[in-house]
């Protein structure tokens, strides 16, 4: 390391230690977990949100009717709110679910003060208001066309402009109290990873007639945690829920060596073992690194500038290890992906010229530089839009050569985008200018992705027009369809290929489909996926799809994610999940080994 950078990091520890002993001393007896955000959050409400940050926190506070086992690899689903894992009847059509009885809500005025249990209805109301017209959210795409009965009311609602919570669906069938029968409008053996979604959490319907619109920044859930304090954009605060039931640490470790050491530290344990959880949002990667290395947060992400000093060579650097830091290699269920909207003058549409822009723009764009220069090596390229450790992953499925500037010049000469006025930029086959629009955030990691992107299409003679905003109003903007073109990753919310391939489908354009692709073949497949067991003959329909999606380049598919996960000496059972988010609920702090090293 530099002596600048030890520098960096003495001024970041003195800092700290002139301001923490009093605090630390006052909150001492309480197990505190400090974490960090890269975004900002949007809101707290199920029905509202789709980005990684602010579903990591409703995830905490929201119960869905399923969970992941915290340890198992691959991922496995078990009960979380149900007695049991649902009873699938009729071949994949029919889920019965048992609640656990005696599952309370955490405290909120919205009760009038009483104790308000969990019951079959909230889950029916929670799923009814995804499909509201007037809330617009963007998981409409886990229930539409699913379940039996539902799209008529959402059709009603757009009619009448009002939704009819109170509706009898015939495909949500409250038996009792505990008991909830689903009946979907076809066979569907993925429906169940919907169940264990953050976004199908509950929510009580007091909590949202009393808050109204407000009610994203109010959410009431029956979780281990809830919500404290919220400074947007700035800082989030969980606090244990007193209300939480009677739940121990169970989780399968099976053979792998980091999950026997972290269910050993863990095993018999009370959830939560937290008292509470603080998130600051820190969007630069130096202050949230140096951040970690003064003790200000119990864990972090490593950025990927300081991936030679702190893991060189693939191992923990004998100085941090020397302090007790630990350190986790995980490939991310994650795909990094350029979306271009299929309903852009320029570069959207499906006729040979707009596929040919879209190929030569993909062609044009060097990942392998992304991953070794940018990622500093953090990262494999992605070959499908379906990661490593996700069903349908094939290792020997590849698209051949994704980098090829020749060849996108020629793609472009074929089609009539040539350089008409002599400056260098190529124009529209009509003579219009050709400007592709890049939209991107003013955070130095993106600056050095927009840096790559211009200066390869340059080289292909394509003019980048940089759009650059906040992440959150980007995202507001995508999807309403005013994007150009956007740089995105999208993480599992289940373990599938079809939560990745639904960003692709038709029907989910306006929701999760952010470019808008719709084509009959892919969703013809999409469908025909669904209404089949987990399987070789799945896997054959998702690399049709990929090929499709190869042919028509809607995408410019990017990377799969590697990342290293720092966590100091006193932070026990913590190890980032597949599918789960940052798993705060599974998570303790040793005081005395904090303590000893003078925190």
């Amino acid at each position: 390391m530099s002596a600048r950078f030890f520098s960096a990091v003495l001024l970041y520890a003195i800092a700290f230690a002139c301001t923490a002993p009093a605090t630390l001393a006052a909150e001492a007896p309480k197990k505190v977990f400090r974490s960090v955000f890269l975004i900002a959050e949007t809101e707290f409400d199920p029905a509202k949100i789709s980005d990684l940050y602010s579903n990591a926190v409703i995830e905490e506070i929201l119960e869905s009717p399923l969970t992941y086992d915290m340890l198992a690899r691959p991922a496995r689903l078990k009960p979380q709110t149900l007695i049991a894992m649902p009873a699938i009847t009729e071949g994949g059509k029919v889920y019965t679910l048992k609640l656990k009885p005696g599952i309370i809500f955490a405290d909120d005025p919205a009760f009038n003060g009483k104790r308000r249990e969990l019951t079959a209805q909230d889950y029916v109301y929670s799923w009814m208001r995804l499909l509201d017209p007037k809330l617009k959210s963007p998981n409409t795409w886990l229930l539409t066309g699913k379940i039996v009965g539902l799209d008529a009311i959402v059709a009603a609602a757009k009619t009448s402009g009002s939704f009819d919570y109170d509706a009898k669906v015939a495909g949500l069938e409250v038996l009792d109290a505990h008991t909830l029968r689903i009946t979907l409008t076809k066979p569907d053996f993925n429906f169940i990873y919907i169940l264990a979604m953050a976004t199908t959490g509950a929510v009580a319907r007091e909590v949202v007639e009393k808050y109204g619109a407000q009610v994203g920044a109010h959410p009431v859930g029956t979780g281990a945690f809830l919500l404290k304090e919220w400074r947007r954009s700035s800082k989030i605060v969980l606090e244990k829920n007193p209300n939480f039931r009677e739940e121990f640490y169970d989780a399968d470790p099976g053979n792998d060596p980091v999950s026997q050491k972290l269910a050993a530290q863990m095993k018999g344990k009370r959830l939560p073992q937290l008292d509470r959880v603080e998130i600051s949002i820190i969007e630069e990667s130096q202050p949230r690194w140096l951040a970690f290395l003064s003790g200000e947060l119990d864990t972090v992400k490593l950025p990927y500038e300081f991936n030679s000093m702190a893991v060189p060579g693939g191992k923990i650097a004998p100085n941090l290890a020397k302090l007790g830091m630990t350190a986790t290699h995980e490939i991310e269920a994650v795909v990094t992906y350029t979306y271009f909207n299929m309903k852009d003058p320029i570069v959207g549409g499906y006729t040979p010229d707009k596929v040919a822009l879209r190929r030569a723009i993909s062609l044009g764009y060097d990942t392998d530089a992304e991953i070794n220069i940018i990622r500093n090596g953090n990262a494999i390229k992605a070959e499908s839009p379906i990661p490593p450790g996700v069903l349908g992953y094939d290792p020997h499925f590849t698209l051949g050569k994704t980098y090829d500037p020749a060849r996108a010049k020629a793609l472009l000469d074929t089609y009539g985008y040539i350089d008409r006025d002599g400056d260098g930029y190529r124009e529209m086959p009509d003579g219009k200018p050709l400007i592709f629009v890049f939209a991107s955030t003013p955070v130095q990691l993106d600056k050095m992705f927009l840096e790559l992107w211009k200066k390869n299409m340059d080289a292909i003679g394509i003019r980048i027009s940089p759009l650059i905003e906040k992440w959150p109003d980007l995202r507001k903007k995508s999807k309403l369809g005013q994007l150009q073109t956007w740089a995105l990753a999208w993480g599992a919310d289940y373990p599938d290929g079809e939560n990745f391939l639904q960003l692709l489908y038709g029907p989910n354009s306006g929701s999760s489909n952010d470019g808008n692709f719709s084509l009959p073949a892919f969703d013809k497949l999409y469908e025909e996926a669904a209404a089949i067991p987990a399987g070789p003959e799945r896997t054959k329909i998702y690399q049709q799809m990929a090929k499709l999606i190869a042919a028509y380049a809607p995408w410019k598919l990017n990377t799969h994610r590697t990342f290293d996960t720092f966590n100091q000496p006193w932070v026990l059972g913590f190890r980032k999940h597949q599918i789960m988010h940052d798993t705060y609920k599974f998570i303790d702090i040793d005081l005395d080994i904090k303590a000893q090293a003078g925190y």
